[in-house]
């Protein structure tokens, strides 16, 4: 698979991650939707620094492949949908070039779990 066609999966999988103070999307609400809320925006998200700051981050998953089946999550095992995972050194690669690009000043990264959480985690670092 392209780095661009992981890009696109994984940080579209990465917009259910509410922990972002704002991935770009309108603002959350499942009021008069058939969702999780809005989940429109992908890719960037920002961030504030406690001096209010906006900071731009790439926002991606590591990988969408899972262990678990929570009921909740998009990317859960028995979900049908597109599945990738990027390398280590691709994230670097990707974050790098958005960054030197003034694109971004970070980066937010989340992960499916892989083979353990502390394989997942290993992988992160």
């Amino acid at each position: 698979m392209q780095l661009i066609e992981k890009l696109s999966i994984l940080a579209d999988a990465a917009k259910y991650d509410a922990s972002c103070a704002s991935s770009g999307a309108p603002k959350r609400s499942s009021e008069g939707k058939a969702g999780l809320g809005s989940t429109d925006g992908m890719g960037i998200c920002h961030s504030y620094t406690p001096d209010g700051r906006c900071v731009s981050l790439l926002k991606v998953l590591l990988t969408n492949f899972c262990l678990y089946d929570c009921q909740y999550c998009v990317n859960r095992r028995s979900s049908d949908v597109p599945r990738a995972r990027f390398s280590p050194e691709e994230v670097v690669t990707l974050t790098l070039d958005f960054y030197r690009r003034n694109c971004v000043s970070g980066l937010f990264l989340s992960s499916g779990i892989i083979r353990s959480s502390d394989y997942t985690m290993e992988q992160l670092v």
